[in-house]
């Protein structure tokens, strides 16, 4: 850990115990304290909004978070200010829909009904416990106090930003289960709660059942997720659609133009042609786009043996990026299924000749740029995949570690944040051990090295991982990012991410976990993107037409199912299931507050191609993202 990352941590510490009762002690204060007004200035039922770090009740120190926003504080769905839903209500049991409870919160379109409402108690710590109601809708968990109760507390998390429900205390040798018995949440933005449960009743079990039902739906109903209509039934984002825009398909669907796009770099170079015929309905390729862009004189009818020796039929023509000024380009691809015994296939070879050739100021050889370790690429032979040695083909493996070391770091960073105070010795071993600076570091070397390579050097590049989803899409858009200006416009990284991700096949839904409660196939691959685009921020504060506060709103839409556009693993998908029939797209809401997510020191002159320095000096903890709901942390926007 260099001194630069250490100085920008110097708000953070940990603590370290094996009991549950450290577990609440050290859960972050994510809620936020509503402050009653004093009877003479207001009635009991009247509410303000404070950012105080400590209030004070019944001579008892509560120190608690200055987070003043919620995960998605750009919705509609943000903290309404001094506001409170009054209604003549029924008694509890019979109160169906939100309208009818009186909650300090603006509640989305669409997110009328009560899926669940139970009284609990929240805990902040081992000594401090608020009795309130939970609340679900079909978008979010809601803890609130009594109207009447001198300190108001708010939790506001969406469903989809929930990662795991666990039960605690209650084992048979545990010493301190008096102390803690109930249900802990965790969430993937880092955010964590515990509520308390009475043992005996099977208070918990019930309360437990009910919320692992509603919150990972996928895991636990049996429905065809292939019927639009049954699969998106599961998510807010469907009824969110209903309420703001039936029956139109909004802006944010149409803002990617493949065809435009494609045309925008290439500017009719004989020799790349696009077409829109070799995977028609997806026929040669289940998770590329319907258009590619291929050599144009290669015989596409022997496209079909090329797809057959990639994984997943991932062929090695799709072009990501074109340089009109030197003819350099950077194409992607899956794998080469060589095996043990080292197979070939002519037709790839010669397809790989092709790209290389159509470069016309480089010489005959191809770089291949596998993002995978050496190590990986030789164990996956035994699985039948591999990696090329062609004559005409040079090859370099880059450290780039697989999904699950990434899903490990992620969660040893989390680890070191939850329990964040002032002055424990090991917050910076902690991080330094999550290795999570190291793998943003080792990504963004990549893209660097790949930049080199097509900028300085001129040279054309085929990128590859394993499946070439995730590492492949990691290089290729972040080197597009630095090579293009066009991409570091507010649009242009909206389409930079339909293009790369989107409709070259990131398998969203399974690397968020929507609805589904096993992690297996989970991983931080896209939150990793996003990060490295803050390093870039970073070291080029003018060159960007965005600003960081896009990168958030980005991360928590990737969970929040509130709109459509991460649910779904591929554009084949997307297209069947009619998605942008059934939700909004998440760009829709930031074309529509575009205000928000324009970076004034905006500068379209600056450097046409960014050299970053990805010394590990220079790359810092993405602290407004990450450390947003650690006591004490005060955020920069």
């Amino acid at each position: 850990m260099t001194s630069n990352n250490k100085r920008d941590l110097t708000n953070t510490k940990i603590r370290r115990s094996n009991s549950h009762d450290s577990i609440v002690d050290t859960l972050h204060p994510t809620s936020r304290i509503l402050h009653s007004k004093s009877s003479n200035k207001a009635t009991s039922g009247s509410f303000e909004i404070k950012d105080d770090s400590s209030i004070s009740s019944s001579n008892e120190n509560i120190s608690m978070s200055n987070v003043a926003h919620s995960a998605l504080q750009h919705s509609q769905g943000a903290m309404s200010s001094g506001k409170i839903y009054r209604h003549s209500q029924p008694e509890p049991h019979a109160i169906k829909h939100t309208y009818e409870l009186r909650l300090p919160i603006k509640l989305l379109k669409g997110e009328e009904e009560i899926k669940l409402r139970e009284d609990v108690s929240y805990r902040i710590n081992s000594r401090t416990t608020y009795r309130g109601e939970l609340v679900l809708t079909k978008f979010r968990l809601i803890f609130a106090t009594k109207v009447s109760d001198k300190i108001q507390v708010l939790v506001d998390v969406p469903l989809g930003m929930i990662s795991q429900i666990e039960r605690i205390g209650g084992q048979v040798r545990s010493n301190i289960d008096d102390v803690s018995y109930g249900i802990e949440i965790n969430c993937k933005d880092f955010r964590c709660y515990f509520f308390d449960n009475t043992k005996g009743q099977n208070q918990r079990r019930n309360l437990l059942d009910q919320l692992t039902r509603l919150i990972f739906p996928i895991s636990t109903n049996k429905i065809d997720l292939t019927s639009p209509i049954q699969f998106f039934s599961l998510f807010f984002a469907s009824d969110y659609k209903k309420k703001m825009c039936p029956n139109v398909i909004d802006e944010g669907w149409i803002l990617y133009n493949k065809m435009k796009d494609y045309t925008r770099m290439q500017n009719c170079d004989p020799h790349w042609t696009i077409n829109a015929d070799i995977n028609k309905g997806y026929a040669l390729c289940d998770t590329y786009p319907d258009i590619l862009v291929l050599p144009s004189n290669f015989d596409t009818s022997r496209l079909s043996r090329v797809s057959e020796f990639r994984s997943r039929a991932r062929i090695p023509v799709v072009l990501s990026w074109y340089s009109r000024e030197t003819y350099a380009t950077i194409t992607r691809s899956s794998q080469p299924l060589t095996g043990l015994s080292n197979k070939t296939c002519e037709d790839d070879i010669d397809l790989l000749r092709k790209v290389a050739d159509a470069n016309v100021n480089q010489g005959p050889k191809l770089l291949i740029l596998d993002a995978r370790p050496k190590m990986h690429a030789m164990a996956n032979m035994a699985n039948g995949g591999g990696y090329e040695d062609y004559p005409n083909c040079e090859l370099e493996f880059h450290n780039i570690q697989s999904i699950h070391v990434m899903r490990e770091s992620l969660r040893k960073l989390q680890a070191s944040l939850r329990a964040v105070a002032y002055d424990d010795k090991t917050w910076f071993s902690d991080l330094e051990n999550s290795n999570w600076l190291f793998h943003i570091r080792a990504i963004l070397t990549g893209a660097f090295r790949l930049v080199s390579l097509v900028y300085n050097e001129k040279r054309s590049v085929l990128v590859h991982c394993s499946d070439g989803g995730d590492r492949t899409a990691q290089l290729t858009s972040l080197s597009m990012l630095m090579l293009d200006g066009h991409y570091r416009t507010l649009n242009g990284y909206m389409i930079l991410i339909e293009k790369e991700w989107l409709s070259f096949g990131h398998k969203f839904f399974l690397r968020i976990g929507h609805g589904d409660k096993s992690d297996s196939e989970r991983s931080p691959v896209f939150l990793q993107f996003l990060d490295c685009t803050f390093q870039l921020l970073q070291q080029f504060p003018s060159a960007f037409e965005f600003n960081e506060k896009l990168l958030i709103t980005i991360a928590d839409n990737l969970y929040s199912c509130q709109y459509g556009t991460f649910l779904l693993n591929s554009e084949k998908l997307r297209t069947e299931m009619k998605v942008s029939e059934h939700t909004m797209s998440l760009w829709t809401h930031v074309l529509r507050e575009r205000s928000l997510y324009l970076n004034p020191f905006y500068n379209d002159k600056i450097e046409k191609v960014l050299l970053p320095n990805n010394a590990i000096r220079q790359i810092k903890l993405w602290k407004n993202y990450y450390c947003r709901y650690v006591p004490s942390f005060k955020s920069s926007l």
